[in-house]
């Protein structure tokens, strides 16, 4: 039994029909790196909602086989993104968790960094929510609690678009980036106290960098991240 010492991320991301999905993430590699990729912790990023990416239980059941087989660790899985509602989040959980409950012996939720390496060491696939959009608190502040207990590790501010939080990267990208807003800053203070990451993809540079020296002012120490953002310079 190997020692895990690394994490290596790999952004694996797919919607529409799956078997194009199958097509676009499959490429030769050498031994060694076959072998490195079994060796060590790699978190996949999902980014593929039920009713789109896929339909059936059983094309999730068979991408994460392929994943497994490949050597990914676990994926940090989207439940919401854009402009979706806490309702639409609720209904995306209840598909993924209903797919995993035909094969519970394949899946391990993770609430803490020892289950992503028991997940390794066990030969299942770890399961780490988030949320690409704070639009799913409806307006409510107190439902971060519900997230949390949810089990949401991280969540995005702005995506691509204009919020009441901020502005994401196309909107900047277009000359309308707000900044972040006094909402922005409270969905900050309640995601710092229940323990919910920060995730700054997507999100416009103005805003972003609003964001973060926020969070060095007010909350130095805590962490913030960027999971799966292009650099502007692309």
């Amino acid at each position: 039994m190997k020692t895990l010492l690394t994490a290596s991320a790999v952004l694996i991301a797919f919607g529409g029909a799956l078997h194009a999905s199958e097509e676009s993430k499959t490429w030769d590699a050498s031994d060694g790196a076959q072998q490195f990729v079994q060796d060590t912790i790699v978190i996949g990023m999902l980014a593929s909602p039920y009713g789109t990416g896929w339909t059936e239980y059983e094309q999730l059941h068979t991408y994460f086989e392929r994943a497994r087989d490949n050597g990914i660790t676990g994926h940090e899985m989207t439940l919401a993104a854009a402009d979706m509602s806490f309702e639409t989040l609720l209904e995306q959980h209840y598909h993924f968790r209903a797919a995993m409950a035909e094969q519970p012996e394949n899946y391990l939720i993770v609430n803490e960094t020892r289950d992503i390496e028991a997940a390794h060491i066990q030969g299942k696939t770890a399961v780490i929510w988030n949320s690409q959009t704070a639009t799913v608190l409806d307006g409510d502040l107190k439902k971060m609690a519900l997230l949390k207990d949810m089990g949401i590790k991280s969540m995005i501010l702005a995506y691509n678009d204009i919020f009441r939080t901020g502005s994401g990267q196309l909107a900047a990208y277009n000359g309308r980036d707000i900044g972040l807003t006094p909402w922005g800053k409270s969905v900050i203070d309640e995601m710092v106290r229940f323990g919910i990451l920060l995730d700054l993809s997507h999100t416009g540079s103005k805003t972003a960098n609003d964001a973060m020296d926020y969070m060095d002012e007010n909350y130095p120490g805590v962490p913030y991240v960027y999971t799966h953002s292009v650099p502007a310079g692309l």
